[in-house]
């Protein structure tokens, strides 16, 4: 009896356990956003940056990376400034205030941002999310126009809803498709220092192409070791090392 009694026990300290730890979590989470953002205000830039990072562990959402680029356009460093705004763009594409920060950050710099392909406009204007919901939509009306023609074939009009939608649909997964493959095909990085040198190989004894500026902007070719071989907006190719960039994957 004591037995059954002693499980019963740890079941319900388990469940209490469990239940405590759903109701606390978010409170801590909150409490921990409403302290980033105390740093914030008060100036206290380096703070506010290593608060909104331990958030980060805990997922990303387009208001944290946005907030995480603003304390460090605060606190001078453009690039990383600039890395968080593209992050903080891929979940919320139609942002203003991030776009406009954004813009502003490569004014500050003095950096030129690299043109997006027209390709690249379409699928931005939906974040994947949106795109994988409208998608799933359309598709779900499809199989029930489907399944009403199955069920009652006499029913003409749903043979032309079947092509639209089914027209639809097959756009609207193509665009789906072409949203991830940006999402994580754009690959964007950032110069986070002045004067990081840019190399002919991916070596430290590499001799020296050109030096770059915090805020200047890339598109990663590859990676061999601790460099990353990056393209500028202007054409030119090199090495740098990874301690000099923001990348902006997920």
């Amino acid at each position: 009896m004591n037995i059954f009694c002693h499980k019963k026990t740890n079941s319900t300290w388990v469940f209490i356990i469990i239940f405590l730890t759903i109701i606390i979590t978010p409170h801590a989470n909150s409490f921990t956003f409403e302290k980033a953002n105390e740093f914030f205000d008060k100036g206290k830039y380096p703070e506010a940056i290593q608060a909104y990072n331990d958030l980060s562990t805990n997922g990303l959402s387009s208001n944290l990376l946005f907030n995480l680029g603003n304390s460090h356009f605060k606190a001078g460093e453009f690039g990383k400034a600039m890395s968080n705004y593209q992050r903080a763009l891929k979940l919320s594409p139609r942002h203003p205030d991030i776009i406009a920060n954004l813009h502003f950050a490569h004014k500050q710099a003095q950096t030129e941002p690299i043109p997006i392909t027209f390709r690249q406009k379409l699928t931005r204007k939906l974040s994947i999310q949106e795109w994988t919901i409208i998608t799933s939509l359309s598709g779900s009306l499809f199989l029930v126009i489907i399944g009403i023609f199955i069920l009652n074939p006499s029913y003409r009009k749903s043979i032309a809803w079947i092509k639209v939608l089914g027209f639809t649909t097959s756009i609207l997964l193509l665009f789906s498709v072409m949203s991830v493959i940006d999402y994580f095909g754009d690959k964007r990085a950032y110069a986070t220092q002045d004067g990081a040198v840019v190399r002919t190989g991916p070596v430290e004894q590499s001799p020296e192409l050109f030096k770059v500026k915090d805020g200047m902007e890339f598109i990663v070719l590859g990676r061999s070791g601790e460099f990353i071989n990056i393209q500028s907006s202007i054409g030119s190719a090199g090495w740098i090392h990874t301690n000099s960039v923001a990348l902006t994957l997920p």
